[in-house]
C-alpha cells in the first residue's frame, strides 16, 4: 500500500495523507515526478509500460511517496526502481512544475547516453525501453499508444532544449 502526501493549491504540504488510488479530496493535490532522458542524438528514452500497468508508451514517472519532501530524490528513486539507473541530483534539471486538477508534476530533464542493455527494468512496471525521436513519439500519439500527458511534458522539454 502506497501512502501519498496531500498538498494545498499553493503546493504546500498539509500534513494529511491518502492511500494511492483513493479519490483526492477537492482542493488538494498529490505530487508526481517525471523525467525526460535525452541523448546526444536528440532522442528520448521512452519506456513501454507493463501490460498490467496499462501497456502504453511514456517517459519515466511516478508518485512521490509520503515523507519524500525532496522531489529530485523521489525522481532519483523512480529512475533506480524502474530502470536501474543511478543519477545524482546535479544531473537532474527541473524544467517546470505542471499543475493539474488533482496533481502537480515536477518535470525534470536528464542528459544521458546510457546503453539500453545497461538498464535493469522493473518487470512489474516496465516492459521495454527505446530511444525515440520526437517524430517516433508523435507516430505513437497518432495511433493512441503514447500517454498524452507525457507528450505535453515532452513538448515542455523540447521548448527548454531549443532555448539553449
Amino acid at each position: 500500500m502506497e501512502i501519498l502526501d496531500l498538498y494545498d493549491k499553493d503546493l504546500k504540504p498539509t500534513g494529511m495523507t491518502i492511500e494511492r488510488g483513493q479519490p483526492i479530496p477537492k482542493g488538494y493535490v498529490i505530487p508526481i515526478v517525471a523525467v525526460y532522458i535525452y541523448n546526444n542524438k536528440g532522442e528520448y528514452l521512452i519506456q513501454k509500460v507493463s501490460r498490467v500497468k496499462g501497456n502504453y508508451y511514456a517517459t519515466t514517472a511516478g508518485h512521490v511517496q509520503s515523507g519524500e519532501t525532496d522531489f529530485a530524490l523521489a525522481m532519483m528513486r523512480e529512475l533506480k526502481e524502474e530502470l536501474g539507473l543511478s543519477v545524482t541530483k546535479e544531473q537532474l534539471n527541473l524544467v517546470k512544475i505542471r499543475r493539474y486538477e488533482h496533481k502537480f508534476t515536477m518535470l525534470y530533464m536528464l542528459k544521458s547516453n546510457v546503453s539500453l542493455d545497461k538498464l535493469r527494468l522493473q518487470e512489474e512496471e516496465v516492459d521495454s525501453v527505446y530511444w525515440m525521436t520526437q517524430k517516433d513519439i508523435e507516430l505513437l500519439i497518432g495511433v493512441g499508444f503514447f500517454n498524452r500527458i507525457h507528450y505535453q511534458l515532452m513538448l515542455d522539454c523540447e521548448e527548454r532544449l531549443h532555448l539553449r
